[in-house]
């Protein structure tokens, strides 16, 4: 039996709600009926509970209080909310606390016995989840919830970069079974799924469409389906500026980067260096670099050192070979071709105060 706890001001509504459902049937406990939100917090923080049938609006703590910190503290209850008001904002906010259901009153029961027919079985479907992962191994099972957790936070701006908890996911998801491998990333995916309808609805929906048409289970090239989606809605809330943290790792992602760049000016490296330096992808690192800095990463990189080379020979610098070395090119006729592109004059003519074309 599943607990459930019902919720109204009103006595008659709550006894109607307990007295003309048969909730043993539908396998569920009635565990506790209360008359306020204040009264179901206070409840849940004595006692389990994993399904809530509650109005919206009562005296202290409205249904949609109540729902919005049972969100936070008690993700995997089911709320189905009641109400006898059809504003859009109610079924807007009720969205956002990620409610199960939103009926209206007056009461059609039939329908709520339906609902509740289709929670039991996301229960049902929960329980023997966590069943699976928890024969798997306790150590494990509690390294899965902590992975998805990190993961979901890292795409949605809190915590690591997104590659970054991926590249810890990804060799526990290689080495457990098939079974327990899917359904580690179900639970990834609710949970990114829930916190999108907080914050983006409109990203929540087309999340979920991605997620269908990629076929997760069946894939071949599972991982790199699942990272593609992950980066993609993470740079998706980044674009719609939803992401306020994020943005903020983001430019110090890109700070790190030039600080790289400018202590290993003579080095001989590349862009997939410097993103693995920041932890971030190749591909992503190249896109957020233009983003941020408004010019590509190799256009970057030869400004910074033809300035470098323009300083040194400032200092008195006098072999062009040298100077070439010391900025990270090899070759010194192609440094010179450089120079002589972004400045105007060869070094040497630099050096000797003939820039023509600088300016």
């Amino acid at each position: 039996m599943y607990r459930l706890i019902i919720a109204d001001d009103e006595p008659l509504i709550r006894a109607g709600l307990f007295y003309r459902n048969n909730w043993a049937e539908m396998g569920f406990e009635v565990v506790a009926m209360l008359e306020d939100g204040s009264d179901v917090l206070e409840f849940l923080e004595k006692e389990r509970a994993d399904a809530l049938l509650t109005d919206i609006c009562m005296y202290q703590v409205s249904g949609l209080e109540a729902a919005a910190r049972i969100r936070e503290k008690y993700p995997w209850m089911k709320i189905v909310l009641l109400s006898g008001y059809r504003e859009f904002e109610y079924a807007r906010e009720a969205l956002r606390c990620n409610v199960y259901e939103y009926l209206l009153k007056p009461i059609d029961y039939e329908k709520l016995k339906s609902v509740f027919g289709r929670i039991k079985k996301e229960l049902d479907e929960a329980a023997h989840e966590e069943k699976l992962l928890m024969s798997f191994g306790e150590e494990e099972y509690e390294q899965a919830l902590g992975l998805t957790k990190a993961m979901a936070c890292s795409v949605m701006g809190k915590g690591d970069t997104t590659w970054l908890s991926y590249a810890r996911l990804k060799p526990f998801l290689q080495s457990v079974p098939r079974e327990v491998r899917e359904v580690v990333i179900k639970k990834l995916l609710e949970e990114l799924q829930a916190n999108l309808v907080a914050v983006a609805p409109g990203l929540a929906d087309e999340f979920v469409r991605k997620l269908n048409a990629l076929q997760l289970s069946e894939a071949d090239d599972l991982h790199s389906q699942l990272f593609e989606l992950l980066t993609g809605l993470n740079d998706e809330l980044v674009a719609g500026n939803f992401l306020t943290a994020e943005k903020t790792a983001v430019d110090d992602s890109i700070s790190r980067a030039c600080r790289y760049i400018d202590n290993h000016l003579g080095d001989n490296f590349t862009y997939r260096d410097v993103a693995e330096f920041v932890h971030l992808s190749p591909r992503h690192f190249i896109r957020r670099f233009r983003n941020e800095m408004n010019e590509t990463f190799t256009d970057y990189l030869i400004r910074i050192r033809i300035e470098a080379a323009m300083r040194l020979i400032d200092e008195g610098q006098t072999d062009a070979a040298e100077v070439s070395a010391q900025v990270g090119y090899q070759d010194d006729k192609y440094f010179q071709q450089l120079f002589k592109k972004h400045v105007g004059c060869t070094p040497r003519e630099y050096q000797r105060g003939k820039r023509g074309n600088m300016q």
